[in-house]
């Protein structure tokens, strides 16, 4: 499986680094790896439900 750290990811959706870690924090999304020194990693699945969450927030869909 194919790992894509945090600014990879926000850099494939066009989202910032600080959105993915609020996401993370609120609980709406937590990366799929999460090392010791806190250093997430977001899988394919991941950037899937990443897409569909801007999608709901393009529709005025309250987080």
């Amino acid at each position: 499986m194919i790992y894509f750290s945090t600014g990879q990811a926000a850099k494939k959706l066009g989202l910032t680094v600080r959105t993915l870690r609020y996401y993370d924090q609120i609980g709406l999304l937590h990366p799929s790896k999460k090392s010791e020194n806190g250093k997430r990693s977001y899988s394919e699945t991941d950037l899937v439900t990443l897409e569909k969450i801007t999608l709901l927030k393009n529709l005025a869909v309250p987080l």
